[in-house]
């Protein structure tokens, strides 16, 4: 039954999550004067850059690429577990938790981190950061969707 709904959702969950790798999460920028900037950070999934000046470090955070991964592995798990439908709520109850463990470690690099903390200018948060949001939506709807086939199966089970 691969041809469900919640496998559609599943396959656009693996596509939002995957392409989060190649666009910037967030932006810090502070200005020097009216026109000129002092400071550009940018947040990536894989790293965020720091420049200041003719400085530049790279601070690597390959844990929340890991995250994203296991997301993505437990997401095409989920597609072909599609016998066991309370396995597949179960991946997308983890599935859920896990995305929204990197929104929260984005919130707090943003917001709490003590190297950024200095920049307060102007926020932004760029791409990446909507998909993740959208990525949590599609696993919402495909459990739905899951949990939705599994009360129809127990009904017809009843009618029997």
């Amino acid at each position: 039954m691969i041809q469900r709904i919640q496998t559609i959702f599943l396959f656009l969950f693996i596509v939002t999550l995957s392409s989060t790798f190649f666009f910037p999460v967030w932006q810090k920028i502070e200005m020097k004067d009216s026109d000129s900037v002092d400071i550009i950070v940018t947040g990536y999934i894989s790293s965020a850059f720091l420049d200041n000046g003719n400085n530049g470090t790279v601070n690597d955070y390959f844990y929340i690429g890991i995250i994203l991964i296991t997301c993505c592995v437990l997401a095409v798990y989920s597609i072909f577990s599609y016998n066991n439908r309370l396995t597949q709520i179960k991946i997308g109850t983890i599935n859920a938790m896990l995305t929204s463990v990197v929104v929260f470690f984005f919130l707090y690099q943003v917001f709490y981190n003590e190297l950024y903390l200095n920049i307060n200018d102007k926020i932004s948060f760029l791409i990446s950061f909507y998909l993740i949001f959208l990525a949590i939506f599609l696993n919402f709807l495909s459990n739905r969707f899951i949990r939705k086939d599994e009360l129809l199966v127990r009904e017809s089970e009843r009618i029997r």
